[in-house]
């Protein structure tokens, strides 16, 4: 939907030209995934993404570790409940409390299930924010730009039709803006810049170090 919608885009666009007559209409070109590659916050909110899913994935093999240990534990008492060595009194209070244990172990499984499904959505839903948050920086750039430098359309030059072809195939590199607003973006990082966000990434996203992250 994205790629037919950018195709009508360019149409539209290039009908815009042709009505307007005498009227000079400026374009330029973007790629928009270098763009995001290359502004320093990318980086910054890759980190604080890859540092918590960390926290939920240790979390999750410290559990793990413990559910493989209580089935054995189930299984054993399975085994021990219907030894013919043992009194039937002991046989019937070890599968009673075979039952109990294969009950905790189901219940764990389920709670862990769903502590992986919510995990995975509320990293979705950081990741989308965080791309949100990027992209706007971006936009807000490039409007800036055109507006200064007077350009009436600008292309995401790395777009791709249906067929998996570029959706802008030739340009001039005087049209190209990639540069210049990786550039602006990047302009007000500095060493203390970074390191106030990652300090604040890490205030936001970072676990408890006890408990259920």
């Amino acid at each position: 939907m994205k790629r037919i919608f950018g195709k009508l885009l360019v149409l539209f666009a290039l009908v815009s030209v042709v009505s307007a007559g005498a009227e000079t209409q400026r374009f330029a070109v973007v790629n928009l995934e270098k763009v995001f590659r290359e502004y320093y916050k990318s980086r910054i909110a890759e980190d604080a993404i890859k540092q918590q899913a960390e926290v939920y994935r240790n979390y999750l093999v410290k559990q793990n570790s413990q559910l493989i240990q209580l089935k054995r534990e189930s299984e054993q008492l399975q085994k021990d409940a219907q030894n013919p060595a043992l009194a039937e009194a002991e046989r019937t209070k070890l599968g009673a409390e075979a039952v109990v244990k294969a009950r905790e172990v189901a219940a764990r499984e389920a709670e862990l299930q769903l502590y992986a499904a919510e995990r995975t959505r509320i990293m979705r839903e950081m990741e989308q924010k965080k791309r949100e948050e990027i992209m706007a920086d971006i936009y807000k750039e490039i409007d800036r730009r055109a507006a200064a430098e007077g350009f009436n359309f600008i292309f995401d030059s790395s777009g791709k039709t249906l067929n998996e072809q570029p959706m802008v195939l030739r340009f001039p590199a005087s049209c190209d803006l990639t540069e210049v607003v990786i550039r602006e973006l990047n302009r007000s990082k500095s060493v203390a810049g970074e390191a106030k966000e990652n300090a604040a990434g890490e205030k936001r996203e970072a676990a408890p170090t006890a408990g259920k992250p």
